[in-house]
């Protein structure tokens, strides 16, 4: 077995013992790591003898046109998940074969959750949206006005969607796990922050193991483990290490082998050179970062600044 099948397996068997220091984990990794085989192998070992739900980063979408009354909630069943890990669909096409006939949406169980969702929607996001009778453009009325829920909206409410369905349908245990690729997906920074926090108290009944590539998400994250996939190998480190950009930039760069500098990273350069500049300190090394600085794309402010420089 090559070492990249080995790390896979012990990080599902870490997993799936419960032995990390908390119950939940985050995993972040580049897309060269075997991070999708990964969850692939992870929620079939998880399935042979405990309850788990599946949602991959294609499962998104919302379409307000395609809400259809149902009577009653379609029972959970396995197709569901098999589906999802079929290499036809995973990460490639949404679905939720709830009847196993491989044609349903979501949007058929909507109405069954409308209450609940709504409730959830408002807490996260502090809106609340009505559908348009007949709207042939699927927009819905926000206290605004009028519109079509955006790709981070859609994410938000499918989420929701997907893990009431399980609460209601699915788990039968006491604890079960969920299993979201990509949590972030469709997400703006705000959303991103406060996905985790929100997901953790409004479903306690679950293991929740996800991956990101959002550093938001991380700083806003707590209680978990945090799973850095290297390669060939393997890192767990504590989530809670990671409350600010700065360290998680740090991360990042370790995992990702970049670093990351923002634009405030060359107003603080750019407001030191200046100093330097005033103060009569200037040196050849000086000129020749403040050339670099003028390679990259400034904003505003920082241009005036770097004016200041070398009209001083």
């Amino acid at each position: 077995m090559a070492f990249g099948a080995e790390m896979i397996s012990q990080i599902v068997t870490e997993i799936c013992s419960k032995e990390l220091r908390y119950e939940d984990s985050i995993l972040i990794g580049d897309n060269s790591t075997g991070k999708s085989e990964l969850l692939r192998r992870l929620i079939l070992e998880l399935n042979e003898t405990e309850e788990v739900y599946f949602v991959d980063a294609v499962n998104r979408n919302f379409c307000v046109k395609d809400i259809s009354r149902t009577e009653k909630i379609p029972p959970y069943k396995e197709s569901i998940l098999k589906t999802r890990l079929d290499i036809e669909h995973f990460n490639l096409k949404d679905s939720f074969n709830c009847y196993g006939t491989n044609t349903e949406r979501i949007e058929i169980i909507y109405t069954l959750f409308e209450k609940e969702l709504q409730e959830l929607f408002y807490e996260l996001t502090g809106l609340k949206f009505e559908r348009i009778p007949e709207n042939d453009m699927g927009e819905v009325r926000f206290p605004e006005g009028e519109g079509v829920l955006s790709s981070g909206y859609q994410a938000i409410v499918r989420i929701i969607l997907e893990l009431l369905y399980f609460e209601k349908a699915g788990r039968k245990s006491s604890k079960a796990w969920i299993v979201i690729d990509e949590l972030d997906e469709f997400l703006s920074p705000r959303y991103a922050g406060k996905i985790w926090g929100f997901l953790k108290e409004k479903f306690p009944h679950y293991y929740f193991v996800v991956t990101t590539h959002s550093s938001d998400l991380l700083v806003g994250a707590d209680n978990a483990n945090l799973i850095a996939l290297l390669g060939d190998n393997f890192e767990v480190r504590d989530i809670g290490d990671y409350d600010s950009n700065s360290s998680v930039q740090m991360i990042f760069e370790h995992v990702f082998g970049f670093k990351q500098e923002s634009k405030d990273d060359n107003f603080s350069k750019l407001q030191n050179l200046l100093g330097k500049k005033i103060n009569g300190v200037w040196t050849e090394m000086d000129e020749k970062q403040l050339e670099q600085i003028n390679q990259e794309c400034l904003t505003a402010s920082q241009a005036l600044i770097y004016k200041q420089i070398v009209e001083w």
